[in-house]
């Protein structure tokens, strides 16, 4: 290498690293400037700051805020014993561009947005690309208003753009849509004026009409845009009577019909994860009972705070909203999200609630408000870059404060609100003290069977759609015809009592199915390989059933599974990136013994009834931020007698192999608490606990980790 490309190197290398720097002195300027505001607000009330905390307390703060868990030992003795006088700004910036980051951020969201695995009974697959596709805006620091656009124009196929899952998980209710959207992004309650005007605030049913007259084209369909087009090429080559015209209309109308059916055939097995933006007007209910307009007008799209948009003819309805919602200049988006982050990360906002704005919401201290949400734009909503601003304030290491929200008082901000932690803080501190693994991306596949036909069906011109649609159609006929036939060798078999003619027929019978439906999906642009599950077909149940009748009429025959398809919403345990180029076999050990302990935000939303993280109040996803944060009899007997302390104990578990390297009862004591509180343990304890070990003996270890995991100071956020 030549000096002057050395020379070069350097250089580059240089600029970045003062450019890094430079970053950083910004975000602390913003910093200092936070700081002035409180202590500007705390000498106009009186207030004095609570006392700094120690690093004991501060590490297991940031961990369990930014990333969700609690420290290991060794990251909590490595932030104790560190003298670097910048290791809190420095932990802080390695927790937010950590993975875990992603995980605590999206299970944040998961509650706001109501993400669930199973949206009204459809496969757990969309709600999965939904997750998925969350996960991954974060992970890659989507801008704030880019991530609310994208979920607002979503369309698409789910599996190539997840963030439809936003309309799928309210299909068919595009109206109370709207008012979630509202409440989530614009911290505005306009549900009331869904059926009336609001009795308190100043919003109309016209105006919430009109303000869902935007969105409520979006929705979930069952043909491409391609196929609308065929419909009209069709319609023009369709050969009418002339003279009268009520007869060439209705032929008109049958005929449509006929062709809209068999594109739905081509699109069954995409049912439920299609989103598009219609031209379908929004009306007025029949009960309207106001004099400006009548029942069942057609509404047109206006905003009721803010710029007023107005959305002609040719232009897209959903662009328009976006942009109205996303822009600076909305006067409830920016400050929405300032206040929803300022919460979390200090426990009040600086409005409360966080989703009731109207017209007497009056912040804690204005200007602060006022600072925040300025900043917010001038860093490009850059949530990553915000969160550190406010997780390097001077209240944020400050000892905690306890406040009952809803009890009418002021919150003054002397530190952080004392809390209990969340069912996935929980959750995802006992995984670490589990699996080593707990931060790894989880790998998922991106081979989807469901793309590959639907990008397939989207390759197609409006006159191969006819083509085919035909085709289908013929297919179909025949295919039931062969049905028939069958039915009536059922008939016959039974009847006549033929039961050394029933196994043959039966596998016939399933045999032609499995032909057929292969046959289906090659018409309908799947791969037949791909069918490793349940896949929908016109005739699916007829051979089940003729085979069904034919086992219980001749029950000692040994018939073939009548249901071997298994269900396609089978997860599979992801596998875990790995570091360097060896490649890790499916399932190891570990795996295999704590299937099941990963983190929250890897568990199907919400999780199933009964599993810990219900019994410790996580939200089922119905309602915005529905978690139950109080403490309960369940909870108290899942912590002293759940499953997981049998997996802490495993040999194999992170702490029990740190435990049984522990050289005497001391050492045993520090790992414990270390563990646990992210401390050393005082004298005090150290001597009680002493005695402990020296009484239960083999069982000491089992015996003081149960202890300090059923204490409040593990449960609550110092």
């Amino acid at each position: 290498m030549s000096i002057l490309k050395i020379i070069l190197l350097i250089t580059l290398f240089n600029f970045f690293v003062l450019s890094l720097i430079k970053a950083e002195e910004t975000l602390l300027s913003h910093t200092k400037k936070i700081n002035s505001l409180i202590s500007e607000y705390h000498a106009k009330n009186k207030i004095t700051p609570n006392p700094r905390v120690d690093d004991s307390v501060f590490v297991r703060r940031a961990y369990l805020n930014i990333i969700g868990r609690i420290p290991t030992a060794s990251e909590a003795v490595q932030y104790i014993d560190s003298k670097d006088f910048r290791k809190k700004e420095k932990l802080i910036s390695k927790l937010i561009d950590s993975e875990g980051y992603v995980s605590h951020q999206y299970n944040w969201w998961a509650d706001i947005l109501r993400v669930n695995t199973r949206m009204q009974g459809q496969s757990p697959s969309n709600g999965m690309a939904y997750s998925n596709w969350i996960k991954k805006s974060i992970r890659e620091n989507k801008s704030y208003d880019n991530f609310v656009r994208d979920l607002i124009t979503a369309e698409g196929m789910i599996d190539e753009n997840g963030a439809v899952g936003f309309y799928l998980r309210d299909r068919g209710m595009e109206l109370d849509h709207l008012a979630t959207t509202a409440q989530v992004f614009l911290g505005t309650q306009l549900v009331c004026a869904q059926c009336h005007d609001h009795p308190f605030d100043d919003w109309s049913q016209m105006d919430y009409y009109e303000l869902a007259a935007f969105s409520t084209p979006v929705r979930s369909v069952r043909r491409t845009e391609s196929m609308d087009k065929a419909i009209q090429i069709a319609q023009k080559q369709m050969k009418l009577p002339r003279g009268n015209k009520g007869k060439a209309n209705d032929i008109r109308k049958n005929k449509t019909r006929q062709l809209q059916r068999a594109f739905q055939g081509l699109t069954d097995n995409f049912r439920n994860s299609i989103v598009r933006e219609t031209r379908t007007p929004l009306k007025l209910p029949d009960d309207y009972q106001y004099e400006d307009a009548k029942p069942n007008d057609i509404v047109l799209p206006s905003t009721p705070f803010g710029k007023n948009v107005k959305v002609a003819n040719s232009e897209s309805r959903i662009e328009a909203y976006a942009h109205w919602m996303t822009s600076p200049d909305n006067p409830r988006f920016t400050k929405t999200i300032v206040n929803r982050i300022w919460k979390k990360v200090f426990g009040v906002g600086l409005y409360e609630p966080v989703d009731k704005i109207d017209d007497t919401t009056e912040p804690a201290d204005a200007k602060l408000m006022a600072y925040l949400e300025r900043l917010m734009v001038d860093l490009n909503y850059d949530i990553r870059k915000f969160n550190a601003v406010l997780y390097n304030t001077d209240v944020f290491e400050r000892e905690s404060q306890s406040f009952e929200l809803n009890a009418g008082e002021t919150f003054y901000f002397q530190g952080p609100r004392f809390q209990r932690m969340s069912a996935e803080q929980i959750w995802d501190s006992v995984v670490s003290m589990i699996r080593s693994d707990v931060d790894e991306v989880p790998e998922n596949s991106s081979y989807s069977p469901r793309l590959k036909a639907w990008e397939k069906l989207n390759q197609q011109s409006p006159e191969a759609l006819i083509k085919r649609s035909r085709e289908v159609a013929t297919f179909n006929k025949e295919t039931l015809k062969k049905l028939d036939q069958f039915r009536e060798q059922v008939k016959e078999v039974i009847s006549k009592k033929k039961e050394d003619e029933a196994l043959a027929l039966a596998k016939r019978i399933l045999n032609f199915n499995q032909k057929a439906t292969a046959q289906y999906a090659r018409l309908t642009y799947w791969d037949p390989s791909d069918l490793k599950g349940y896949f929908r077909t016109p005739f699916r149940n007829t051979p089940r059933a003729l085979a069904a009748e034919l086992k219980k009429a001749f029950p000692n025959q040994k018939y073939p599974n009548l249901y071997k398809q298994g269900s396609i919403s089978k997860a599979v345990q992801p596998a875990k990136k790995q570091k360097g180029g060896n490649q890790k076999p499916r399932f190891d050990k570990r795996d295999r013994i704590f299937r099941g302990y990963v983190r929250a935000s890897e568990i199907s939303s919400p999780a199933p009834d009964g599993h810990f993280l219900r019994d410790f109040g996580q939200s089922d996803r119905s309602l915005i931020e529905n978690a139950n944060h109080k403490a309960s009899t369940t909870q108290a007997l899942s912590m002293m007698n759940g499953d997981f302390l049998k997996f802490l104990m495993n040999p194999n578990s992170v702490i029990s192999q740190k435990m049984n390297t522990a050289g005497d009862s001391d050492e045993l004591i520090d790992m414990i608490y270390l563990t646990v509180f992210s401390r050393y343990p005082t004298l005090h304890e150290k001597s009680l606990l002493r005695d402990e070990a020296a009484i239960s003996g083999e069982m000491a270890a089992r015996s003081i980790l149960w202890s300090t995991l059923n204490t409040q100071q593990f449960l609550f956020i110092q």
